[in-house]
């Protein structure tokens, strides 16, 4: 009576060289996978093999192509290759395998062996030297694959067992193919029961007699390589064995070639990784050995040279696969005429609020001067929001001296604007509370006036019409004014010296400093309900939020 001793699941296969019928399989996912080749002669491959490595070098060399990260392991040494290690014993039969060789103590035996060596899978061919004897019997391979279902369950360890439906001989014998069937009608019905088995036909694998050695038994070195094929194949196909990763790394930089964008997404297909790429814009992938397909990366708004690298079976570790990327950017144009839309404008200055955004600003294109045929276009950063600004000296422009664009997704055409000349001027300057001129305020008329922006001395020129009336209000923000706004009735002549004074919301004493002062104000007042200032969110209370920003400024240079 055969006796199966526990369920798992299972990958099984049967076929004239190795056929599968999946049902499931789990084994480390980590580090070196161990393989025990356990086994008789044939094993060891010291008989028909010239180089005594029998069938356990040239798989060693295929799983080695193959990229797989294994170590055969095994108390036994034999062959002049880097990894001879096994467990092959010649003239052991099946019962010997489990319970050791009484003349041989030393030699050990499969419960000591696994504790040992602890592998992950093993490649049993075991029963020529029982079909030798005339005692062959299915069950004792069976108390193997129970002593091996023992030690995973002691050590809480998975092991997968490939299991070789063994050679024949030459000439053949009926006596082993009998067996072969036993062997097979027992591991099929371990399997129906949840054991994680691979059946593979080695009795059909090799041609007889030409495969095997002089004395009908072991293979020769050709037999061995087929053997070889078949273990090979079953251990790739089950996914059974760690394979090698190798790395592919590199940066991705602005056109400048110097400046590192984080946040890509950089993405292998056909099973690699993926990832991001940090603040040195610097990304590393892992891959399979052998691992072929496309690196693409990707952040929303942004192009990229080259959009993708493709590599073809990959063996080695890959660096400085380098991308450059510039932003999206879209364009806005028209024309700027006189009031008649026929007589051209030039040299309007048409200018981009934030330089048309952080790569529009650093590399240029957000501003331009209309040409002879008052022709203007520039450039904005995807996702630009702001104002376009139109201004010439002595000049008002229709609409609003600009257009506001929100989330800019496409190019813009046909911005058009018309501008006429106007006679008088509205001019001053803007200064901090410690009498230091405040740059790029911007002041802005309404019916038709002109804006201007302070330069570095703080000065503004405005130019309205004749008999204007209307508001000049400067904008910064963080900023309020004194006095926020001026008013202009039926202007008839220039106006000069109209000055504001800008002070920061967070100058709560509005001394031109942001010090400890300001600080000692945020703590007299913090948690009370309706501060008399400083409660630069306008939440009736400072909290943490108003310290913060206080904070974000702390003795800033540039009032």
């Amino acid at each position: 009576m055969i006796t199966i001793k526990r369920k798992k699941r299972v990958l099984y296969g049967i076929g004239p060289i190795v056929a599968f019928l999946v049902f499931s399989l789990t084994l480390p996912v980590a580090g070196v996978t161990r393989i025990m080749p356990l086994g008789d002669s044939i094993t060891r491959g010291h008989y028909g093999s010239e180089y005594d490595w029998g069938y356990r070098q040239p798989l060693y060399v295929s799983l080695t192509d193959g990229g797989y990260n294994f170590d055969f392991v095994g108390t036994k040494i034999d062959g002049s290759f880097p990894d001879p290690n096994h467990e092959g014993r010649d003239g052991w039969k099946a019962n010997e395998i489990l319970n050791g060789r009484p003349s041989a103590p030393s030699e050990g035996k499969l419960s000591i062996w696994l504790a040992t060596y602890q592998p992950n899978a093993v490649l049993l061919h075991i029963g020529t030297n029982d079909i030798t004897a005339g005692d062959q019997d299915a069950n004792e391979v069976n108390s193997i694959l129970n002593c091996i279902d023992d030690y995973e369950d002691a050590n809480n360890e998975h092991v997968i067992v490939i299991l070789a439906l063994i050679i024949n001989r030459n000439p053949y014998n009926p006596a082993t193919t009998a067996f072969n069937s036993d062997v097979n009608n027992m591991a099929v019905s371990r399997i129906a029961n949840g054991d994680d088995i691979i059946i593979v036909d080695m009795e059909s694998a090799l041609d007889y007699p030409t495969d095997m050695c002089w004395d009908g038994l072991h293979p020769n070195d050709n037999g061995y390589t087929k053997m070889a094929v078949v273990w090979y194949n079953a251990l790739a196909d089950c996914d059974c064995v760690d394979r090698f990763v190798c790395s592919i790394d590199g940066h991705v930089l602005e056109i400048d070639g110097n400046t590192p964008v984080p946040g890509v997404f950089i993405d292998a297909n056909n099973g690699g990784s993926s990832d991001m790429t940090d603040m040195n814009g610097y990304y590393e992938l892992t891959v399979s050995h052998g691992w072929s397909g496309t690196v693409e990366p990707n952040k929303v708004g942004w192009t990229f040279e080259p959009n993708s690298n493709y590599f073809n079976n990959v063996t080695s570790s890959i660096s400085d696969v380098n991308y450059t990327t510039s932003m999206l950017r879209f364009s806005i144009s028209g024309h700027i005429t006189e009031t008649d839309l026929v007589t051209a404008i030039n040299d309007v200055n048409i200018s981009a609020d934030n330089g048309g955004g952080y790569f529009t600003e650093k590399y240029g294109g957000g501003s331009d001067l209309t040409d002879s045929n008052g022709y203007y276009e520039i450039v904005v950063d995807y996702s630009w929001t702001g104002t376009v600004r139109v201004l010439k000296y002595a000049h008002s422009f229709e609409p609003n001296n600009g257009r506001e664009y929100i989330n800019v997704l496409r190019d813009f055409n046909n911005q058009d604007y018309t501008g006429r000349l106007l006679p008088y001027s509205i001019s001053g300057h803007i200064f901090d509370p410690n009498n230091r001129p405040l740059k790029n305020i911007i002041l802005d008329t309404n019916n038709g006036g002109s804006y201007d922006k302070t330069d570095v001395n703080g000065f503004y020129k405005l130019w309205v019409d004749y008999n204007w009336s209307g508001t000049v209000t400067p904008e910064k923000q963080s900023y309020y004014f004194d006095p926020s706004q001026n008013v202009y009735e039926n202007v008839l002549n220039d106006y000069t010296d109209m000055d504001y004074m800008g002070i920061r919301n967070e100058d709560i004493n509005i001394d031109g400093f942001i010090d400890g002062s300001d600080l000692w104000y945020i703590v007299e007042y913090w948690l009370q309900e309706n501060p008399p200032a400083g409660d630069f969110f306008e939440d009736n209370f400072i909290d943490l939020l108003d310290f913060a920003r206080l904070a974000d400024v702390w003795l800033i240079e540039e009032y």
